[in-house]
């Protein structure tokens, strides 16, 4: 259809100025990120070049286009969390739900989320040879590419990390270790599916898209509006940030790689200490 178009275009002269202009109207443009942007020159630039091999132009006029830049929407840094009142809703809830392995899996991995600040990926890639139920910490060391179903390593240096975790955390785990492997045993599911701490038994990973669509479920049963995983890693970053952690130990238990990485992404998360700032401020002047 992109040839017939050139066809179509046989009789007028496709010019460096028509392109160019069909560039810039995509680059103002709302409806395409930068990802999004690139591809569609990338494509259009095959095309003119293979209406250059047919001969029905003479060159390709995408070759000299100056590619504006597009700007990263700002409303991609304003992370989705829970407020502390839907966390609340959402806790009470997962604790009305009936004692079946399967509300007991899914259970443990919202938790879980919450009280480390995991990727989805990291958290699904576990095994539990990376949980120090001992000493109460995890080994980040791997995460699982959904799209492949296989764990590759962390993007960069700082996604390997050992991060810490609670008393209650550590508790749930114990719990949930043990009803796995009762659950498993009694299925007649290999041992090899119980290195794996989310593993559903059939497989060492479960499906995104499954998990995605179970917590959907959920949320419409309590009221809450969508959220996707991601939003058990903010909600713990806004957690954090308001009980006073310095945003560099939050880079560290995030995984990021740079500290204005964390700062961009979370800084707008810590409103209530941001409104200390105030007494603090009002306490300095007082002893003066």
């Amino acid at each position: 259809s992109h040839i017939a178009r050139v066809r179509r275009y046989e009789n007028r002269k496709i010019t460096l100025p028509m392109v160019q202009n069909f560039v810039n109207k995509l680059a103002s443009s709302d409806n395409f990120g930068r990802v999004s942007f690139r591809i569609i020159l990338s494509i259009n630039k095959r095309i003119l070049k293979y209406a250059v091999n047919l001969q029905l132009i003479s060159v390709n006029p995408a070759d000299n286009v100056i590619v504006p830049k597009i700007k990263k929407k700002e409303s991609k840094k304003q992370a989705k969390h829970f407020e502390d009142s839907q966390l609340k809703q959402f806790k009470d809830y997962l604790d009305s739900l009936p004692n079946t392995f399967k509300d007991c899996y899914h259970k443990t991995l919202y938790l879980t989320l919450l009280a480390t600040g995991l990727r989805i990926g990291e958290a699904v890639a576990l095994e539990w040879s990376d949980i120090d139920l001992d000493n109460g910490c995890i080994s980040v060391n791997k995460t699982l590419v959904f799209s492949r179903m296989e764990t590759n390593a962390p993007k960069s240096d700082s996604g390997n990390r050992i991060i810490s975790i609670d008393r209650n955390t550590v508790l749930m785990l114990r719990l949930y270790k043990a009803r796995q492997h009762q659950c498993f045993t009694e299925h007649g599911y290999g041992a090899k599916m119980a290195e794996h701490v989310f593993s559903n038994g059939f497989s060492a990973y479960p499906s995104r898209t499954n998990l995605q669509h179970v917590l959907n479920q959920h949320l419409e049963k309590v009221g809450l509006p969508h959220f996707t995983f991601h939003a058990f890693r903010h909600t713990h970053a806004s957690l954090l940030l308001n009980a006073g952690i310095s945003y560099k130990e939050l880079q560290h238990r995030l995984g990021h790689s740079t500290l204005a990485m964390t700062m961009d992404t979370y800084s707008h998360l810590s409103k209530e200490k941001e409104k200390e700032a105030v007494s603090f401020f009002e306490k300095a002047m007082a002893n003066l």
